[in-house]
């Protein structure tokens, strides 16, 4: 058990929050804001991030005697995909009642938002990708949180461990937005990493948080 809470914590503090909130403070120190103003602003810290979380990862399954294919083992037939589209539907169903007549797609907002801070739209369409890639290596290293917790702990423990630390994770943007939206966001999360790693347990499949986290990310 020693060995699995310094793994949760390096987790937590390497490869997931820590991890971000510190390449956050680099750049706000460099741009005096949070939140990137311009497409290049955006792209290198993006990408700062994504290497060295992936970095941190691929360090972190060394340690644990893994390899990066235990991070989407399981097959994706049509008993996943239908338990997976039940999940997706179910949140998607609260993001439109969130946002009510003003829902649009997530994956259009998001490229509104990078033709606002990019000057052409090529740089637009990299920033896209590269936050879809942020999203892949996302799911990806809680994967690794699912897999290192069955692993040092149980399949209990390897439910929990995503739905509290990525949870509360989500939470702490409260340095971001308004407390009480960050809160929200923060029980949102933690419900669906309950629900995305209970199901994975249940399927026996990592491909099921991955498929559930990149179509809710995308509709």
């Amino acid at each position: 058990m020693r060995k699995l809470a310094l793994f949760a914590l390096l987790w937590f503090l390497f490869i997931n929050w820590g991890l971000e909130i510190a390449v956050s403070m680099v750049f706000k120190e460099v741009t005096g804001s949070w939140i990137s103003k311009t497409a290049y602003m955006y792209l290198a810290k993006v990408w700062t991030i994504n290497i060295l979380k992936l970095s941190a990862g691929i360090l972190t399954l060394k340690w644990l005697n893994l390899n990066f294919g235990d991070l989407t083992n399981g097959k994706f037939g049509r008993r996943e995909l239908a338990y997976s589209t039940a999940v997706v539907l179910l949140f998607l169903a609260v993001e439109v009642a969130y946002f009510k007549g003003s829902y649009t797609l997530q994956i259009v907002r998001g490229l509104h938002h990078h033709l606002r801070i990019s000057p052409n739209e090529l740089f637009a369409g990299l920033s896209l990708a590269s936050e879809y890639i942020y999203y892949v290596i996302e799911i990806l290293m809680v994967n690794l949180l699912y897999v290192g917790a069955l692993k040092l702990g149980s399949e209990k423990l390897a439910v929990l461990l995503p739905t509290f630390l990525w949870g509360f994770a989500h939470a702490l943007n409260v340095i971001v937005m308004p407390p009480v939206q960050a809160f929200l966001l923060g029980v949102y999360m933690m419900l669906f990493a309950m629900l995305t790693y209970g199901l994975a347990l249940k399927t026996r499949s990592l491909k099921v948080p991955i498929f559930i986290w990149l179509a809710t990310v995308t509709l």
